[in-house]
Protein backbone atom coordinates (compact mmCIF):
# COMPACT_ATOMS: atom_id res chain seq x y z
CA UNK A 1 0.00 0.00 0.00
CA UNK A 2 1.45 3.64 -0.96
CA UNK A 3 1.96 5.78 1.97
CA UNK A 4 2.76 9.97 2.35
CA UNK A 5 4.17 12.08 4.70
CA UNK A 6 1.64 14.02 7.26
CA UNK A 7 2.82 16.74 9.33
CA UNK A 8 1.90 17.00 12.85
CA UNK A 9 2.21 20.25 14.43
CA UNK A 10 3.00 21.97 17.73
CA UNK A 11 2.24 25.56 18.13
CA UNK A 12 1.51 28.12 20.86
CA UNK A 13 -2.11 29.64 20.40
CA UNK A 14 -2.47 33.50 20.65
CA UNK A 15 -4.09 33.75 23.61
CA UNK A 16 -0.76 31.36 25.39
CA UNK A 17 1.61 33.71 23.98
CA UNK A 18 4.29 36.01 26.44
CA UNK A 19 2.47 39.70 26.58
CA UNK A 20 5.80 40.98 25.08
CA UNK A 21 6.87 38.58 22.70
CA UNK A 22 7.25 39.64 18.97
CA UNK A 23 7.71 36.60 17.32
CA UNK A 24 5.14 35.65 14.67
CA UNK A 25 4.57 32.34 13.18
CA UNK A 26 2.54 30.91 9.62
CA UNK A 27 1.74 27.81 8.36
CA UNK A 28 1.04 27.82 4.77
CA UNK A 29 -0.57 23.67 4.33
CA UNK A 30 -1.93 24.31 0.29
CA UNK A 31 -5.38 22.57 -0.45
CA UNK A 32 -4.59 22.74 -4.39
CA UNK A 33 -2.71 19.85 -5.35
CA UNK A 34 -0.85 21.96 -7.93
CA UNK A 35 0.34 24.58 -5.45
CA UNK A 36 1.47 21.81 -3.19
CA UNK A 37 2.87 19.73 -5.54
CA UNK A 38 5.11 22.64 -7.11
CA UNK A 39 5.73 24.80 -3.67
CA UNK A 40 5.40 22.51 -1.06
CA UNK A 41 3.93 23.55 2.65
CA UNK A 42 6.35 26.68 4.09
CA UNK A 43 6.66 26.53 7.94
CA UNK A 44 7.66 30.02 8.83
CA UNK A 45 9.08 31.40 12.28
CA UNK A 46 10.16 35.54 12.14
CA UNK A 47 11.67 36.34 15.58
CA UNK A 48 11.98 40.05 16.98
CA UNK A 49 14.99 40.53 19.56
CA UNK A 50 12.94 43.47 20.88
CA UNK A 51 9.93 43.42 22.96
CA UNK A 52 6.23 43.46 21.87
CA UNK A 53 7.56 47.22 19.77
CA UNK A 54 8.60 44.97 17.12
CA UNK A 55 5.45 42.72 16.33
CA UNK A 56 3.87 44.54 13.42
CA UNK A 57 7.45 44.54 11.84
CA UNK A 58 7.51 41.00 12.68
CA UNK A 59 4.31 39.88 10.74
CA UNK A 60 5.07 42.43 7.74
CA UNK A 61 8.17 40.08 7.03
CA UNK A 62 5.96 37.15 7.72
CA UNK A 63 3.26 38.06 5.73
CA UNK A 64 5.47 39.32 2.45
CA UNK A 65 7.65 36.29 2.85
CA UNK A 66 4.45 33.54 2.58
CA UNK A 67 2.86 36.02 -0.34
CA UNK A 68 6.55 36.46 -2.78
CA UNK A 69 7.24 32.71 -2.26
CA UNK A 70 4.00 31.61 -3.22
CA UNK A 71 3.40 34.06 -5.74
CA UNK A 72 7.08 33.48 -7.93
CA UNK A 73 6.90 30.48 -10.23
CA UNK A 74 10.58 31.54 -12.21
CA UNK A 75 12.56 29.27 -10.23
CA UNK A 76 12.64 26.23 -8.12
CA UNK A 77 12.06 26.65 -4.24
CA UNK A 78 15.54 27.45 -3.04
CA UNK A 79 15.85 30.31 -5.57
CA UNK A 80 12.66 31.64 -4.65
CA UNK A 81 13.20 31.75 -1.06
CA UNK A 82 15.91 33.41 -1.48
CA UNK A 83 14.58 35.80 -3.50
CA UNK A 84 11.51 36.77 -0.79
CA UNK A 85 13.69 37.26 1.98
CA UNK A 86 15.32 39.65 -0.04
CA UNK A 87 12.45 41.50 -1.42
CA UNK A 88 10.65 41.71 2.02
CA UNK A 89 14.11 42.81 3.01
CA UNK A 90 13.55 45.85 0.83
CA UNK A 91 10.77 46.03 1.68
CA UNK A 92 11.33 46.54 5.58
CA UNK A 93 13.57 49.17 4.90
CA UNK A 94 11.15 51.57 3.51
CA UNK A 95 8.64 50.45 6.15
CA UNK A 96 7.50 53.02 8.48
CA UNK A 97 8.22 49.35 11.02
CA UNK A 98 11.94 49.48 10.45
CA UNK A 99 13.60 48.97 13.67
CA UNK A 100 16.09 50.84 13.83
CA UNK A 101 19.73 49.82 14.05
CA UNK A 102 22.58 50.87 15.56
CA UNK A 103 25.53 51.26 13.45
CA UNK A 104 27.65 48.35 12.94
CA UNK A 105 25.25 46.12 14.80
CA UNK A 106 22.79 43.36 12.69
CA UNK A 107 19.32 43.88 12.77
CA UNK A 108 17.30 42.77 14.96
CA UNK A 109 14.81 40.14 13.01
CA UNK A 110 15.62 36.76 12.46
CA UNK A 111 13.88 34.14 10.28
CA UNK A 112 13.51 30.09 10.42
CA UNK A 113 11.70 28.51 7.42
CA UNK A 114 11.22 25.40 6.30
CA UNK A 115 9.07 23.82 3.40
CA UNK A 116 8.25 20.42 3.08
CA UNK A 117 7.29 19.16 -0.70
CA UNK A 118 7.07 15.36 -0.32
CA UNK A 119 10.25 14.08 0.64
CA UNK A 120 11.99 16.84 0.13
CA UNK A 121 12.85 19.28 3.03
CA UNK A 122 14.44 22.86 2.42
CA UNK A 123 15.39 24.66 5.69
CA UNK A 124 17.19 28.31 5.77
CA UNK A 125 17.53 30.62 9.24
CA UNK A 126 18.86 34.15 9.17
CA UNK A 127 19.18 36.29 12.36
CA UNK A 128 18.25 35.21 14.99
CA UNK A 129 16.17 32.63 14.34
CA UNK A 130 17.54 28.66 15.04
CA UNK A 131 16.79 25.46 13.03
CA UNK A 132 17.13 21.98 14.30
CA UNK A 133 16.12 18.21 13.59
CA UNK A 134 15.64 15.52 15.87
CA UNK A 135 16.25 11.82 13.83
CA UNK A 136 16.61 8.85 15.53
CA UNK A 137 17.21 9.93 18.98
CA UNK A 138 20.18 12.73 17.45
CA UNK A 139 19.65 16.41 17.51
CA UNK A 140 21.05 18.08 14.59
CA UNK A 141 21.59 21.83 13.60
CA UNK A 142 20.02 22.51 10.31
CA UNK A 143 21.57 24.70 9.02
CA UNK A 144 24.58 26.53 10.77
CA UNK A 145 22.69 29.86 12.47
CA UNK A 146 23.99 32.79 11.63
CA UNK A 147 23.15 35.66 14.11
CA UNK A 148 25.23 38.41 12.49
CA UNK A 149 22.64 38.61 9.75
CA UNK A 150 19.88 39.95 11.06
CA UNK A 151 17.24 42.09 9.16
CA UNK A 152 16.94 45.02 7.92
CA UNK A 153 20.17 44.99 6.07
CA UNK A 154 21.74 47.83 4.23
CA UNK A 155 22.28 44.42 1.50
CA UNK A 156 22.05 40.69 1.69
CA UNK A 157 21.94 37.55 -0.73
CA UNK A 158 19.80 35.97 1.10
CA UNK A 159 20.03 33.14 3.51
CA UNK A 160 21.79 30.06 2.87
CA UNK A 161 18.74 27.09 1.51
CA UNK A 162 19.70 23.37 3.26
CA UNK A 163 18.44 20.50 0.71
CA UNK A 164 17.54 17.17 1.95
CA UNK A 165 15.31 14.55 3.25
CA UNK A 166 12.17 14.29 5.69
CA UNK A 167 11.32 10.88 6.72
CA UNK A 168 8.54 9.13 8.94
CA UNK A 169 9.91 10.05 12.64
CA UNK A 170 11.98 13.01 12.05
CA UNK A 171 10.93 16.09 14.27
CA UNK A 172 12.14 19.85 12.96
CA UNK A 173 12.07 22.77 15.54
CA UNK A 174 11.75 26.39 14.53
CA UNK A 175 12.83 28.25 17.68
CA UNK A 176 13.65 31.61 19.00
CA UNK A 177 17.15 31.53 20.25
CA UNK A 178 15.99 32.83 23.57
CA UNK A 179 14.44 29.33 24.47
CA UNK A 180 17.21 27.44 23.66
CA UNK A 181 19.84 30.21 25.56
CA UNK A 182 17.88 29.86 28.38
CA UNK A 183 16.49 26.08 28.89
CA UNK A 184 19.24 24.06 27.15
CA UNK A 185 18.61 22.28 24.20
CA UNK A 186 18.86 19.14 26.37
CA UNK A 187 15.47 19.27 27.91
CA UNK A 188 13.80 20.24 24.16
CA UNK A 189 15.40 16.95 22.71
CA UNK A 190 13.71 14.65 25.34
CA UNK A 191 10.46 16.38 25.50
CA UNK A 192 10.37 15.82 21.17
CA UNK A 193 11.40 12.22 21.69
CA UNK A 194 8.74 11.44 24.58
CA UNK A 195 5.64 13.51 23.54
CA UNK A 196 3.72 14.82 20.77
CA UNK A 197 4.40 17.99 18.92
CA UNK A 198 1.80 19.88 20.54
CA UNK A 199 2.59 18.55 24.44
CA UNK A 200 6.38 19.33 23.70
CA UNK A 201 5.27 22.54 22.67
CA UNK A 202 3.37 23.84 25.50
CA UNK A 203 5.54 22.20 27.65
CA UNK A 204 9.22 23.99 26.91
CA UNK A 205 6.98 27.29 26.86
CA UNK A 206 5.81 26.55 30.65
CA UNK A 207 9.29 25.79 31.62
CA UNK A 208 10.20 29.01 29.76
CA UNK A 209 8.14 31.35 31.04
CA UNK A 210 7.64 30.40 34.76
CA UNK A 211 9.40 28.90 37.84
CA UNK A 212 12.63 30.29 38.30
CA UNK A 213 13.87 31.64 34.74
CA UNK A 214 11.08 33.92 34.40
CA UNK A 215 11.62 34.62 31.28
CA UNK A 216 9.97 36.86 29.04
CA UNK A 217 9.52 37.77 25.29
CA UNK A 218 10.74 35.51 22.28
CA UNK A 219 8.98 32.80 22.88
CA UNK A 220 8.19 32.03 19.38
CA UNK A 221 8.59 28.13 18.68
CA UNK A 222 6.95 25.29 15.78
CA UNK A 223 7.38 21.50 15.66
CA UNK A 224 6.70 19.77 12.78
CA UNK A 225 7.03 15.55 12.85
CA UNK A 226 6.48 13.45 10.08
CA UNK A 227 4.44 10.64 10.23
CA UNK A 228 3.47 8.28 7.30
CA UNK A 229 -0.43 7.66 6.44
CA UNK A 230 -1.89 5.31 3.72
CA UNK A 231 -2.38 6.94 0.80
CA UNK A 232 -5.53 5.47 -0.31
CA UNK A 233 -8.02 6.94 -2.99
CA UNK A 234 -11.21 5.78 -3.04
CA UNK A 235 -14.22 6.24 -5.72
CA UNK A 236 -17.70 6.63 -5.15
CA UNK A 237 -19.32 3.20 -6.32
CA UNK A 238 -21.58 4.32 -9.62
CA UNK A 239 -25.52 4.14 -8.76
CA UNK A 240 -28.04 3.58 -11.59
CA UNK A 241 -30.04 6.44 -12.09
CA UNK A 242 -33.87 5.60 -13.06
CA UNK A 243 -36.66 8.45 -14.85
CA UNK A 244 -38.78 9.92 -11.98
CA UNK A 245 -41.89 9.18 -14.33
CA UNK A 246 -41.89 5.47 -15.20
CA UNK A 247 -43.82 5.53 -18.39
CA UNK A 248 -40.56 7.83 -19.92
CA UNK A 249 -39.65 7.67 -23.46
CA UNK A 250 -43.25 5.75 -24.04
CA UNK A 251 -44.55 7.92 -27.50
CA UNK A 252 -47.78 9.05 -25.43
CA UNK A 253 -46.29 9.73 -21.85
CA UNK A 254 -43.14 11.06 -23.00
CA UNK A 255 -42.38 15.00 -21.92
CA UNK A 256 -40.37 15.30 -25.59
CA UNK A 257 -42.42 15.37 -28.67
CA UNK A 258 -41.74 12.43 -30.55
CA UNK A 259 -41.68 11.89 -34.45
CA UNK A 260 -45.06 10.38 -35.71
CA UNK A 261 -44.47 6.34 -35.96
CA UNK A 262 -43.96 5.87 -39.92
CA UNK A 263 -45.97 2.61 -40.91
Amino acid sequence: MAVRLYMNLGLLAESERLPDSADTVVVVEPNIGSTSRTKGNLYLLVTGAGGRKLREATKIVASRIKDDYYYDLSAGISVCLRKAVRADNNILLHSPERPPVPQGEAGPIGIALAVVRGNELYVATLGPAEAYMVRQARLLTLPDASPETGLPAEEIDGPEVWHGEITAGDCLILMSPKITGRIGLGPIQDAVLQLHPQAAVEQIHRQFGSGSLGSTGGDGMLFIEATEVAATHKTAPLKPVWPADPMAGAPERSPIPLADTVA
